[in-house]
């Protein structure tokens, strides 16, 4: 298994990040997380699990 962490303050660019990321390709899982952090920002992540 490969793993792969994309990250993003925006959730649409971390939406496109992500369709990059697993286009033909074998996507296994896809974990996704969001922290607020001070001042308000938000931050996405996305832990992409694929197999090799």
């Amino acid at each position: 298994m490969k793993v792969e962490i994309v990250e993003s303050d925006n959730k649409s660019e971390l939406d496109s990040l992500i369709n990059a990321c697993i286009q033909d390709r074998d996507v296994l899982d896809v974990k996704l997380n969001v922290i607020v952090l001070p001042e308000g920002k938000t931050q996405y992540t996305a832990l992409i699990m694929l197999r090799v």
